[in-house]
């Protein structure tokens, strides 16, 4: 069996771009002749957005030679059953506490997404699963510490020891960042994260996943999705003395990646010694410069001018004794005293 895997496709109203690359995932799955094509979770954006475009995808789905797996996610939770028709070829995944299928000699198991741990979803699933398809948080602390200022990593929490063994290959769902792979005993699990950006967590290439399954082996392989946008992000910390060198850095940036898939997303934060209106000004030209290269370019600027305080003798001599140090110390330096300086001198 060969099935391609992808979730968080966000499809919503106004959004062209996503059913593009929707479309162009329907397009290589023919070209790869995958069997089955799952997504696990989020196909929509909303319930609304499903209601809406739901014609739409069924016609897509329609004018495939593949099989389609649809599983519900948060933001899609009341998007499918039976009331809703997707056509022939698509297989909805909406029984509680999960589905066992039957799919070319392969035991799959979708576990709907429901507001509570998966753990309580699947304390009777079966240990001969070829293929589980679920969506929710995977709680692995190798990674998801990074995560846990977005909110989206609250649902259906999962953890390693839930995986272990469950099955040999684990579709899952709801992490949109990037792409994750981890190996849980004999569990190969992977989130293909979204195929295009959702929003500016999304950096670097996009991808959906690629599985040959049969009774005794498994090959994975990641696939990039080659029409989608995604995020570039930098951050640069000016502080008095290297003003324009931090411009001259984010022009390089930019150049550097004119590409029509990249967006950048750029962050520029810290202290100047000059003049503020000028400095944003600087910035306000450079940004204008380059926007019609990119689909969308943000440039976020969180800056104080030190342009009186750069007079006290104390200040100016701690600014010099630092000339010396690697600019990474230096900059730590300063992302620490400055602010302390900013409050003793008011």
């Amino acid at each position: 069996m060969r099935f391609l895997h992808t979730a968080d496709v966000h499809l919503k109203r106004g959004e062209e771009k996503r059913r593009a690359v929707f479309r162009w995932m329907l397009k290589r799955a023919d070209e790869l002749k995958v069997d089955y094509f799952i997504v696990a979770g989020d196909l929509f954006d909303s319930d609304a957005d499903a209601t809406l475009l739901r014609p739409e995808i069924r016609e897509m789905c329609a004018s495939s030679r593949a099989n389609f797996l649809f599983l519900p996610g948060n933001h899609d939770a009341r998007a499918f059953g039976p009331e809703y028709e997707y056509g022939s070829n698509v297989i909805q995944i909406t029984a509680e506490p999960f589905q066992l299928l039957q799919c070319k000699n392969m035991k799959i198991c979708g576990v709907p997404y429901a507001d509570k741990r998966f753990s309580d979803c699947t304390k009777d699933l079966p240990r001969d699963i070829d293929i589980l398809i679920a969506h929710g948080t995977l709680y692995d602390r190798s990674f998801i510490f990074s995560l846990l200022e977005d909110q989206e990593t609250r649902y259906m929490p999962i953890f390693p020891v839930d995986l272990e063994g469950v099955g040999r290959y684990a579709a899952l769902g709801h992490l949109h960042a990037s792409h994750i792979e981890q190996q849980y005993a004999t569990t190969q699990v992977v989130y293909p994260g979204s195929p295009t950006a959702i929003d500016t967590k999304c950096v670097g290439a996009r991808y959906f996943y690629l599985v040959d399954i049969d009774e005794k082996s498994i090959a994975v392989e990641k696939h990039e999705v080659e029409i989608a946008t995604y995020w570039a992000t930098k951050t640069f910390f000016v502080h008095p003395g290297v003003e324009d060198k931090i411009l001259d850095g984010v022009e390089g940036f930019l150049r550097g990646l004119y590409d029509a898939r990249v967006m950048p997303n750029i962050t520029i934060l810290g202290y100047i010694g000059e003049n503020e209106k000028q400095y944003l000004e600087s910035i306000a030209t450079m940004k204008k410069t380059h926007a019609g290269q990119f689909q969308d370019l943000r440039i976020n600027v969180e800056i104080q001018s030190w342009d009186k305080l750069m007079d006290n003798p104390l200040i100016q001599n701690f600014v010099a004794r630092t000339k010396e140090l690697d600019d990474r110390l230096r900059q730590k330096v300063f992302e620490i005293t400055f602010p302390v300086f900013s409050k003793a001198l008011k």
